[in-house]
Parts: structure tokens; sequence; C-alpha cells
């Protein structure tokens, strides 16, 4: 029997997959957990053969908790259970060690394919999840420094405010902006941000 925990901050998902891992007995669902923080010691209690875990959550959210439990169980199971599809969350997720990637939206027979999948020692992304991943794998990232920039571009920041805010030259920012626009393929700010919003490197 596969043993099944989740990390959600919404109680509806988890009363959800309870019930969808409830109706496979190749299954059983053996703790959960609100907040990403605790995806740690919940590993830990309970020893579950894949980690169910939400990228987007209030607080630690579910790729830093990824990275945190990969790094104390190298050989943990995680499959990524969300509504993000956005090529940041897919790449950093799928870079981070996930083996599966599935969108909540799923229906309940495709989630236990592919929790079945990630157990026979497949990777459970969709075709579009996959091409996500292929497309950004084959950019430039952008640095801390340029994700801070288009943040505050995003927020309506001026060269000059950037500046002030970050105590940078308005050169060392104009700089900046430019290699951050060849790195997502961006022509002006607006173009940015829009690629920063689908992307997931905008909240």
């Amino acid at each position: 029997m596969t043993t099944v925990a989740i990390v959600d901050d919404h109680s509806v998902v988890r009363i959800g997959m309870k019930y969808v891992i409830m109706t496979d007995r190749e299954f059983k669902f053996v703790g959960e957990a609100d907040d990403g923080a605790e995806a740690v010691s919940l590993v830990e209690k309970v020893h579950p053969d894949i980690l169910l875990l939400d990228v987007r959550m209030p607080g630690t959210g579910g790729i830093a908790a990824l990275k945190s439990v990969r790094e104390k169980f190298p050989d943990q199971k995680v499959v990524m259970l969300t509504m993000s599809d956005a090529e940041e969350d897919v790449y950093q997720a799928l870079s981070l060690g996930a083996c599966g990637y599935v969108i909540k939206d799923n229906s309940p027979g495709n989630i236990i394919g592919a929790l079945k999948a990630v157990m026979s020692g497949e990777v459970a992304v969709s075709d579009a999840v996959r091409n996500a991943y292929e497309t950004r794998k084959a950019e430039r990232g952008l640095t801390d420094r340029e994700k801070e920039i288009l943040v505050l571009v995003s927020k309506g920041c001026s060269n000059t405010e950037i500046g002030d805010l970050l105590s940078l030259s308005p050169n060392t920012v104009k700089n900046h902006l430019k290699n951050l626009f060849e790195a997502i393929g961006a022509s002006d700010r607006a173009e940015a941000v829009a690629i920063g919003l689908r992307r997931g490197l905008i909240s």
C-alpha cells in the first residue's frame, strides 16, 4: 500500500485529496499540514511514500518546502499539486527534484494515475507542463537583483525610484533592465511585466 501525505493551505483541497486517495485500495492517506514550514516535520513524522505539496502558500511556499524536504530526505518522492502552471514554478519544482507536477483541476482518475506513475519510477507531468519546463530550461534565468527590479517595475517605479530603493545608480538600473529584457525576451517594461506575470516571476 502506498502512503500519501499532503501540505496545502486550503482545507477543502486537503479534504478532497483524502477522498480521492480513499477511492483507491492501493493508497492510504497518512497525514497533512497547512503550511510549507511544516513539510519536513510531517515527513519525519509519517514517512509517506509520496508527499503532495502545493506550490503557492502564504509564508513558506511549496518551492522552498520542496528544497528543504529534498535536502533532508533525498529519496522522498514529492508531487507538486497546484493551480500554478507558471514556467518558473514548473522549472524550479522539477529542477529541485519533484517527480510530478499535477494541476489541481485534473480529474480524480488522472491524479491517481499520476501517483501510480510516480511509484513506478516515472516523472508525472502533462505535455503542457513538460513544454513549460523545456522552454524555461533553454533560457537564462534572472538573477536575484533582476527579479527585484522586475517586481519594482511591475509596481510602476521609475529607474530613479528603483535606484533609490536598491541603492543603485540610475545607470546601473538601466543596465540591469537591459539584461533583464534580453533574458526573458521582452522589448519594453510593459512586456517584461506581462512575461513576468505569466511565468510566475511576479506574484
